[in-house]
């Protein structure tokens, strides 16, 4: 847990460098652009400009599930066992 602590760290420095460079926004840096401009950047190579993301002020999202729980148990036996079982309760009916 502790490496990725510090890539991501190491990740937020880049963009916030880029951000400066780029007279832009922190939050508008791509993490993934900065991300794979460290993966591939060689010692001493300068920050090239990184991906702006556009602004979209007023986005927000609800934390709601979409579908609601089935009101079926889980598979815990394989399906062919699940069949079975029900073939015979089919067959003492």
């Amino acid at each position: 847990m502790m490496v990725y602590g510090i890539v991501y760290n190491l990740v937020r420095v880049v963009m916030g460098e880029a951000a400066r460079r780029q007279r832009v926004a922190v939050d508008r840096i791509s993490f993934v652009d900065a991300l794979r401009w460290l993966l591939e950047a060689r010692p001493g190579e300068a920050l090239p400009q990184l991906v702006v993301n556009p602004s979209r002020p007023g986005r927000f999202e609800p934390r709601v599930r979409k579908r609601r729980p089935k009101p079926f148990p889980l598979m815990k036996k394989p399906r062919r066992e699940l069949r079975k079982g029900l073939a015979e309760k089919d067959i003492a009916a």
